[in-house]
């Protein structure tokens, strides 16, 4: 149920993300969602690397840099269908 939450947080955040203004990313207290925030909104994969989930790692990977071969390390099936579907 754990893993499905944080797919389900790590869509949210990433649907958003793009829009999202770098300040803003700093008042979320969770240190993976502000880093996956962070990442969408400065397009800097180096905050994908300070997410500790692993499969919302890869899912930033995948997306902030392009790189849809991240999304087969994805655990979750739905999750990495989900990420598959960004490209």
């Amino acid at each position: 149920m754990k893993s499905k939450l944080s797919v389900f947080t790590l869509l949210l955040i990433t649907s958003f993300g793009a829009f999202a203004d770098a300040s803003s990313c700093y008042s979320i207290s969770n240190q993976d969602s502000k880093n996956l925030c962070l990442a969408q909104a400065k397009q800097d994969k180096s905050y994908c690397y300070s997410v500790s989930d692993r499969d919302r790692k890869n899912y930033c990977l995948a997306v902030v840099g392009n790189d849809k071969s991240y999304c087969y390390s994805i655990s979750s099936s739905d999750g990495k269908n989900e990420c598959l579907a960004r490209f």
